[in-house]
């Protein structure tokens, strides 16, 4: 169902004012600091319409309403203000980023700890790709009654034996949708989708248990990850401690833990946005990692020559401030793009 003006605006006005207070927002409180000209009662049944069609959540039954993944997606693509950093905060930006000029390395990992000052969220950020590996072929092939040798190449040649009874029918079936949907795809394009197809095809063609498929993936993921040395950059981390979602001690802890794991890091932000220009979010369930169920992730392809080499993006809770993070992102990208133009020239 279409969304009215009013409705829209009172919308708006709840994920605002949610952004800022992290606490259910009732009508009163929308009717007293935004002047939308309804009473209480007319935000109120607002309210409760948008809570019908998916919009807002009512944690409890006497409490406000907090904004929904639903809320949140509709917010960040159709209401969303533009924001405008200042020309001082533009400035000091640059000149930063430009005293790194000759220091590739320390540019991306001083853009990422701009970008954390900026926005006061976690930031990743991944280095420029000198050289992508990419699967060239992979096959299966039974060696016994209970085990194939499975053999992946890229630009080197792994081998894994996996203990499964599979004829050579099957692995030919199995190798061949393998490499329909991997061949010429590195560690960063084997994302959740693509396992899911793969889980799909596999099953539909071969009788073969759900965990060897899952086996099977990971071998061939952790193949071609060995040998990308991509470089992935944390930047204030412990920002996460200061927002009432991540209060509790153990969900800290899986955050962090998660933060630390460099494999983690180069799939959740190789899998965010690949196919879109400018700034993307995923937000709460969008992410793929189970982690990250309760957060965003905003994120921008950095580019040379109209070619995106690397990856920013700031991990922050749904409810984090959209409008400054996106021209944030939107600006450092812009700026590392013209220092990346510099680097190359000196080549």
């Amino acid at each position: 169902m279409d969304l009215n003006e009013r409705k829209k605006l009172i919308l708006q006005a709840i994920i605002d004012e949610y952004i800022g207070s992290a606490e259910p927002v009732g009508s009163r409180a929308v009717s007293k600091k935004h002047e939308l000209g309804l009473s209480s009662a007319t935000i109120r049944n607002e309210m409760a319409d948008l809570e019908e069609m998916g919009y807002l959540i009512q944690p409890h039954a006497s409490a406000g309403r907090i904004p929904s993944d639903a809320g949140y997606r509709f917010y960040v693509n159709s209401l969303m203000k533009r924001y405008k950093l200042g020309l001082e905060t533009i400035e000091k930006l640059q000149h930063e980023l430009a005293e790194r000029v000759g220091m590739l390395d320390r540019t991306i990992k001083r853009a990422g700890f701009l970008t954390s000052v900026l926005t006061d969220y976690t930031t990743v950020v991944s280095a420029p790709v000198s050289e992508r590996t990419e699967i060239k072929k992979i096959d299966l092939v039974p060696i016994s009654d209970n085990a194939v040798m499975l053999i992946i190449v890229t630009r080197t040649v792994k081998n894994r034996l996996i203990s499964t009874r599979l004829s050579f029918d099957e692995c030919q079936k199995v190798a061949g949708i393998l490499n329909a949907c991997l061949r010429e795809k590195s560690a960063d394009e084997i994302t959740m989708d693509t396992i899911h197809s793969i889980e799909a095809a596999i099953s539909e063609k071969v009788p073969i248990e759900p965990k060897l498929i899952i086996n099977v993936l990971h071998y061939v993921y952790e193949a071609v990850s060995e040998l990308d040395d991509t470089e992935i950059y944390v930047q204030n981390a412990k920002s996460i401690l200061q927002y009432p979602e991540y209060q509790d001690v153990n969900k800290a802890r899986d955050i962090f833990t998660f933060l630390e794991d460099k494999q983690n890091l180069k799939k959740l932000i190789a899998g965010s946005g690949d196919d879109t220009e400018g700034v993307s979010a995923k937000i709460g369930d969008e992410n793929d990692a189970e982690i990250l169920k309760d957060c965003s992730l905003v994120t921008v392809n950095y580019s040379l020559d109209g070619k995106a080499v690397g990856k920013l993006g700031v991990i922050g809770p749904k409810r984090m401030n959209y409008a400054k993070v996106f021209a944030s992102l939107d600006l450092i990208s812009h700026e590392i793009d013209s220092l990346l133009g510099c680097f190359d020239d000196d080549r």
